[in-house]
């Protein structure tokens, strides 16, 4: 099924009201954690602070492209970031659908070390 009709079928059944906070914090040049763990089929409300001095991109093309993500106009680059200015930061509810590990990564910055993980089990 094309993720599209995905979003769209699993859209609606999905109850924001009880998604799970997850933080990560974006400094130079690090992610905070960097190493993230999502229960597949549970809503989570994922919180992203920049609080470094550069712009910085949550960059994770696979796993969002396996999750339904509320509001998709949030995600940049043809749905495969979020961008922050620095002091910056932003709520996106997503409800991740394909267990799997999916790596994550600072457009700008992965060349200094800017990257991560995240585990859906």
């Amino acid at each position: 099924m094309p993720v599209a009709a995905l979003l769209i079928a699993a859209g609606p059944t999905v109850d924001w009201s009880h998604a799970q906070p997850m933080t990560v914090t974006m400094v130079d040049n690090v992610f905070q954690p960097d190493h993230l763990t999502f229960q597949h089929d549970t809503p989570y409300r994922l919180h992203l602070e920049n609080r470094g001095k550069d712009l910085h991109e949550f960059t994770a093309p696979e796993f969002f492209a396996a999750s339904v993500v509320r509001d998709p106009s949030q995600l940049a680059n043809g749905g495969k970031e979020i961008v922050l200015q620095s002091g910056t930061s932003i709520d996106v509810d997503l409800e991740p659908l394909k267990p799997g590990t999916y790596h994550l990564i600072c457009a700008d910055h992965d060349w200094d070390g800017m990257v991560g993980e995240i585990l859906v089990k």
